[in-house]
Order: structure tokens, then sequence, then C-alpha cells
């Protein structure tokens, strides 16, 4: 398992790379925009042998004030079947970044998560380090990232779980065209204080406008917890298709 998702990272990371190198030089990216800001909807239902329901919402604001940039994103996530709750999660996090240079720069981070049904009552983790873009666009854009900090984990069964730790992250953005473009994050945590005490998560997506507001978003999300809460397995995924609103 761990050399699947060190591979992984790897292709995430390099990947982009191998693929720069054989295409020409690409002119200058554009400065981005000050503002970013999304929301996000699915809803699916069925009905006849088997009700189910499945709701998922989401917005993130990306603002730069050179030289600090803020990213924020939230996530919510239910499913119901035959009126019984089966899923539901809640993510938030929040990045304060500074440049010092255009491609270097230092960052402070926030991440929550609610995952009553992986087990979590309340996950905190705080971080900061520094972070280098490898690609500057304008088709291919890269960050990594790795820095140092500590999490805290209430659960639902056994003793709650708290450590230092050291996270390598990477944010890879594939535009395609003016209205197509993939996207990848990836992040990977390891405790300083026990070695099997490790998490990666990766969003992998796929946007297609589909007017100058809307978009049409396909995404899966995993999240492995080496270490996770007794009687809960160690892999949680999401797949979703959802519409995007940009304002």
């Amino acid at each position: 398992m761990k050399t699947t998702y060190a591979f992984t990272v790897a292709l995430i990371v390099l990947a982009p790379t191998f693929a720069l190198a054989q295409a020409p030089p690409a002119a200058p990216a554009p400065p981005p925009p000050r503002w970013e800001r999304k929301a996000e909807a699915s809803f699916v239902s069925t009905g006849g042998n088997t009700d189910t329901q499945s709701l998922g919402l989401g917005a993130s604001v990306v603002f730069r004030a050179a030289p600090w940039t803020t990213e924020s994103r939230v996530a919510f996530v239910r499913n119901e079947a035959d009126d019984v709750e089966t899923a539901r999660s809640f993510t938030a996090d929040l990045r304060e970044a500074r440049a010092l240079s255009d491609r270097v720069e230092v960052f402070g981070r926030y991440g929550y998560l609610r995952d009553p049904f992986a087990g979590i009552d309340h996950r905190n983790t705080i971080d900061g380090g520094l972070g280098y873009k490898l690609l500057m666009g304008p088709v291919h854009t890269l960050r990594v990232d790795a820095g140092l900090g500590y999490t805290h984990e209430g659960r639902a069964t056994g003793e709650a779980q708290s450590f230092a730790l050291v996270n390598i992250g990477s944010a890879y953005k594939w535009q395609i065209s003016q209205s197509a473009d993939i996207t990848d994050s990836a992040i990977f945590t390891q405790s300083l204080e026990e070695h099997d005490a490790w998490r990666f998560n990766n969003v992998f997506a796929i946007s297609a406008a589909i007017t100058k507001i809307l978009s049409l978003k396909l995404s899966h999300d995993i999240k492995f917890n080496n270490s996770p809460v007794p009687g809960f397995e160690k892999t949680d995924r999401i797949t979703s298709a959802a519409i995007v609103a940009k304002f």
C-alpha cells in the first residue's frame, strides 16, 4: 500500500514535467485574477425498489493581494438509503501564503474534518512550511510544498489520536483549453511520533464549461488512513458529478 501511494504522488509530480519537456516553450502565463470564487452542488435521488438520496455541496475562494494569497474551501457530503443516513462528512481548509519570489512562498495551513461514518468526531490539523512552483503555466501549473505541524483527532471509539507531523503536498492544473481543465491535489501526512500513523489524500477532477458561469465537474476523492479508528476501514472514496458556478 505504501508503495502504491508513493508511486501515485511521484506520478502526479513528475508526469506534467515530462509532458512539458516534450512540448515547445509556452508563452508566459498572464497574471491570475485577484478573486476566484466557486460554489458547487450535486444531488441524486432514486425511488422504487430502493429509495436513495445523495447530496454534495461545496465552495472555494481564492484571494490574491500580492504578495499574499488566501485559499479556502469547504465541502459537505450526505447520503441516505431507505430513510437511513449512510454517509455524512464535512471538510474545511484554509491556506495563507506569502510569496518570497516568483516561485517560492511560505505558508500556514489549517484543516478540519468531521466524518462520523469513519469514526472521526473531529480532526484539527495545523502546519506551516515552504512551497515551490515547479510549473508556472499557462498550460501546466504545479506547486509542491512541505511543512511541519500538529494534528488532533477525536474518535468515536478508542483514544483520541494526536501527534506532530510532516506534510508533503502538491497542487497540479492542466488547462486543456479555455473551457476545460484537469486538476489534482495530493497531500501525504506522516507522524513524527508513530511510524505507522500516516495518511494520504488525493482529489482528482475534470471540469468543462457549459456557459460563462456554469461548469460540469467530475471528481474522485480518496482518503486513506493507515491507522484508522478501531472498527473502521482505512480507505474512503467519493466520486461525484457536480454543477459549478463561478462568480
